[in-house]
Parts: structure tokens; C-alpha cells; sequence
């Protein structure tokens, strides 16, 4: 046999649940039983109350993750799951990161934000809040640029996908 590795890939996954306790604990543990590892996480209310919209993004190969969607169906409380491909979706994440306004210089943390057109979400004299909203890779490059000033926290919601359809 041998030891050939299968090609991964990052996969986004939006799935349909119904709000209910304990369903996203099974989720989770199916993906864990399946040894796939999850690369973000994202749950919130959706246009139908009583449901949840789940955003899962995983990187792994094609026909593993078939495998688990298919398992995921299964489960009573999802209602609908998909792989989306990137031409299906739009995906966006939003990123904050806070600054203590003392240790850097403003004018130039502003300048950066200003390039990616990020928010300014708190000013005040002890704390600099900015909000950034954009495709995953995009917001990868702007907190790498603004890695170069003295970063007090940054918080990631995880990607939001949504399916695109032209009909």
C-alpha cells in the first residue's frame, strides 16, 4: 500500500439547523469522530426563526467531506447542508483589533486602516477600536499590516457564507 496523501482542500460549509440544545455538539463530535479538523465555526440566527445558519469551513479531501456532509444530512436536527464552492458563495469575515493609544502612533495606524478602508468603531484616550470587513485572505493582509503597530487584542468573528443565486 502506499502512502500516497490525498490532495485537501478548504472547504465552506453552510448548513440549515434547527435551534435546538445540543445540536451543535453533535456536529462537533461528528466531525471530531471523523478525525476532521475544524478550521472555523460560525452559528447565528437566520430569515427563519426557530433555525440557526452554520458557516463550517474544514480543510480536507473531497470525498472524506462528501462522506461527512452526507453523515451531517443524517443527523435530525439539519435541515439542509452544502459545500459551497467559491464560485456559489460570497464569504466575508470581520476582524477587531484594539490598540492602546499611547503606544502607538495614531496617524500612522490610521493611515493603514485608511488603505483597507477599515472603521473606526471606539476612539477614545485609552482605547483605539477599528473594524475590518472583507474576504478571508483580505483580511489576512490587513492584520498583517497592522501587526506593525503594538496590537492590545484582536478578535475574528470566523467566516459568514452565504450561497450566491442568479435565479
Amino acid at each position: 500500500m502506499s502512502d500516497v496523501k490525498l490532495p485537501t482542500h478548504s472547504h465552506a460549509i453552510s448548513a440549515l439547523v434547527q435551534n435546538e440544545t445540543g445540536t451543535i455538539n453533535r456536529l462537533v463530535s461528528m466531525f471530531r469522530r471523523r478525525g476532521i479538523s475544524l478550521a472555523s465555526f460560525n452559528a447565528g440566527d437566520c430569515e427563519q426563526p426557530g433555525y440557526s445558519r452554520l458557516t463550517i469551513t474544514v480543510n480536507g479531501d473531497d470525498s472524506v467531506l462528501g462522506q461527512t456532509i452526507k453523515q451531517m444530512e443524517k443527523l435530525i436536527d439539519v435541515v439542509e447542508c452544502q459545500d459551497l464552492a467559491p464560485d456559489d458563495r460570497v464569504m466575508r469575515e470581520v476582524a477587531l483589533v484594539s490598540y492602546y493609544p499611547s503606544q502607538i502612533s495614531r496617524e500612522a495606524v490610521l493611515a493603514v486602516a485608511s488603505e483597507y478602508e477599515a472603521k473606526i468603531e471606539h476612539d477614545t484616550e485609552n482605547c483605539l477600536v477599528l473594524q475590518y470587513t472583507g474576504p478571508v485572505r483580505l483580511v489576512e493582509k490587513y492584520l498583517e499590516a497592522m501587526q506593525t503597530f503594538p496590537v492590545r487584542e484582536i478578535v475574528r468573528s470566523g467566516p459568514c457564507v452565504l450561497k450566491v443565486s442568479d435565479q
